[in-house]
């Protein structure tokens, strides 16, 4: 068995691990750098292995940094099969298709600047991968993993995925491996989410393993109480209505909308939000993925589980408005109070939510 490790190593993105056993090599995530420009410059680097010698991409979940170079991986010549859950699946099209879309638009404009600056009219500039690379990478899914359930992924190696409570779908990856009479119990754990959140189950806690490939994005941070936050939102939510102004929350498309979203019909429900308002969640990325959301209840904790199953949305409160086109954006533009606007992106570095402040 040998483990290599090809991004998320010094830093925090671009989670890329290849796993060699019985003959296999098995990737663990393919993801995107993101960060300053020389890290999102790695993405065009070579990888480090032969993308064609690859059998297996296991995908652990559907953020950027994690799926975001599959199609380039596609693209440069990999033709094994990518094992990951149905939700992951789902998130993740969605995901590489908006990133695909963003490699292009970045093209374009910085073929437009060597013309401008060079003169030189031929200047063609490609993008990492377009958005048609982005749907051939999704005929290379294959088997769907449910939680808990042992797949044989090849003779000598089997894999269950658990829940890692992270996004939507989330996973570690149980590794039970077997080569030249050797056993070996082998975890990579994917991003962790953390007890007691909403909608989502807890992390699963895993199997006595030998060796453990963890991720320690908050190893050295203890994180505050998530209820006084949600009161803090309330509390600003009622501030900010009672004098007659708007509520702008910037927000990441998943898990954090759906998240706002499900704390917004509590606090209207249970009446920590004394104002009747109008939401608006403006952010295409962000209605689609909480439609995912709606299609993958086999994900959810609990509470959000009977919710849904005795017919009440939990990402659905009264006066809730999706908005995807550009027109019915700028008309929220005109609205001088009494809205919560839900707006991308969630660092507010770009997209409507600039717009809106």
């Amino acid at each position: 068995m040998k483990i290599s490790f090809h991004g998320a190593d010094q830093d925090v993105t671009g989670s890329c691990h290849l796993l060699e056993c019985a003959g296999k090599r098995i990737l663990i995530d393919c993801g995107m750098y993101q960060g300053g420009r020389e890290l999102v410059e790695e993405n065009a680097e070579p990888f480090g292995f032969d993308p064609a010698s690859i059998d297996f991409l296991l995908l652990t979940h559907a953020h950027l940094d994690h799926c975001g170079r599959i199609p380039l991986l596609v693209k440069r010549g990999f033709t094994g099969e990518i094992i990951t859950t149905a939700a992951s699946v789902e998130l993740a099209r969605l995901v590489m298709l908006d990133s695909a879309g963003l490699q292009e638009e970045e093209a374009r404009y910085q073929q437009r600047r060597a013309r401008r600056h060079s003169g030189n009219r031929d200047a063609d500039i490609e993008p990492l991968y377009t958005t048609l690379d982005a749907l051939n990478s999704l005929e290379y899914i294959g088997r769907r993993a449910s939680y808990d359930l042992t797949l044989q992924i090849a003779q000598g190696i089997k894999a269950t995925f658990l829940d890692a409570g992270h996004i939507l779908g989330s996973a570690s990856i149980f590794f039970e491996l077997e080569e030249g009479g050797q056993h070996h119990r082998l975890l990579f754990s994917g991003d962790l989410g953390y007890s007691g959140r909403v909608i989502l189950r807890d992390p699963a806690v895993p199997p006595v393993v030998d060796t453990v490939v963890m991720e320690t994005t908050y190893g050295n941070r203890l994180h505050k109480q998530l209820q006084p936050s949600v009161d803090e939102l309330y509390d600003v939510i009622n501030e900010t209505l009672g004098r007659g102004g708007n509520v702008i929350i910037p927000t990441f498309a998943m898990e954090r909308a759906q998240e706002i979203l499900y704390y917004l019909r509590e606090g209207v429900e249970n009446r920590s939000i004394k104002h009747f308002t109008t939401v608006f969640l403006d952010s295409p990325m962000a209605i689609s993925a909480t439609q995912i959301f709606e299609r993958h209840p086999e994900c959810f904790d609990t509470e959000t589980l009977q919710l849904s199953r005795h017919g009440r949305d939990p990402f659905n409160l009264p006066g809730l408005h999706f908005s995807r086109e550009t027109a019915e954006s700028m008309a929220i533009n005109q609205i001088r109070g009494g809205a919560i606007i839900m707006a991308g992106s969630g660092m507010c570095t770009g997209g409507r939510g600039r717009h809106h402040l």
